[in-house]
């Protein structure tokens, strides 16, 4: 049976399973559940996406999925992961340290805090320009494994075609996934989900101009960036120089977004706060 008509099927008992959790008082554990199965579902919509995707272009999934592991491997050889996990670690070590050392809400603060950030990025470029002959290796061996694998069921009429349909496919599946984990948590909170679906919606309201505004000087940093590059002539030096730069405006811009999207943040809070339980917590689970 195909994964997501389990999902579906399986949902009505979730949220009753889940709802119990919340009537006991355990609410943190309800939602760690709820979590648990959110990642869960997604798993199981990577895997049908990547199924049909093999299929799309006739090949054995089995095959196509043991090519995958093989290039995971080959990533984790590279030690790139483990590289930049280091650099991020790194950062919240510094970042921790400036907060011990500089008063809250300080200038020095915010300068510490960003110089630890623009190190963090500088070490994860480092680490990338490092692994990546390696990385292109386990890509182009990835895509030779799967070269030589059996075909699978037969061919598609139209390969491009079929990708779009499965990767929208995964895409819904994702959606229902998420609404299914937003119905699971406001069963954990005993809030009526209708009620807390009219808050999100109005979240969404509110975080669309502060993202859109984010999202128009993330693109002018981008913009800037390819133009210094293109100046930069090749130059390796100049070209790291521009890149920290186009980094820092970049965290300048989210910085300048975080208070609108807290105001929407709190917003949401109240909103939920306010919604009534359910209607009828335990008729739903009866018939």
């Amino acid at each position: 049976m195909n994964r997501t008509v389990v999902r579906l099927a399986l949902s009505g008992v979730l949220v009753g399973a889940l709802s119990m959790y919340a009537w006991s008082g355990e609410v943190g554990l309800c939602i760690k559940a709820a979590t648990g199965d959110f990642k869960d579902c997604k798993t199981s919509c990577k895997d049908d996406y990547q199924t049909a995707k093999d299929a799309c272009i006739n090949k054995d999934h089995d095959c196509v999925d043991a090519c995958r592991e093989v290039r995971a491997d080959c990533v984790d050889a590279t030690g790139f992961d483990a590289a930049i996990r280091a650099c991020n670690a790194t950062a919240q070590a510094a970042i921790g340290n400036c907060k011990l050392a500089f008063p809250p809400d300080s200038d020095a603060l915010e300068q510490c805090i960003d110089n630890a950030l623009t190190d963090a990025f500088v070490c994860r470029q480092g680490v990338r320009k490092a692994d990546k002959p390696a990385l292109a290796a386990c890509r182009s061996g990835f895509k030779s494994c799967v070269g030589v694998c059996p075909p699978g069921s037969g061919p598609v009429d139209d390969p491009k075609q079929c990708r779009i349909d499965a990767k929208s496919a995964y895409t819904a599946c994702g959606s229902a996934c998420l609404e299914d984990f937003q119905v699971s948590k406001d069963a954990c909170r005993n809030k009526d989900h209708a009620c807390v679906e009219t808050c999100r919606s109005n979240r969404t309201a509110c975080d669309d101009p502060v993202q859109a505004t984010l999202d128009a000087t993330v693109a002018q940093c981008k913009a800037t960036l390819q133009a210094a590059k293109a100046a930069c002539n090749g130059d390796p030096m100049c070209i790291e120089q521009v890149e920290v730069v186009a980094f820092q405006c970049r965290d300048d811009a989210r910085d300048a977004s975080k208070p609108g999207f807290a105001t929407c943040r709190a917003g949401f809070k109240s909103c939920v706060q306010a919604c009534p339980p359910p209607a009828s917590p335990s008729g739903a689970f009866l018939d």
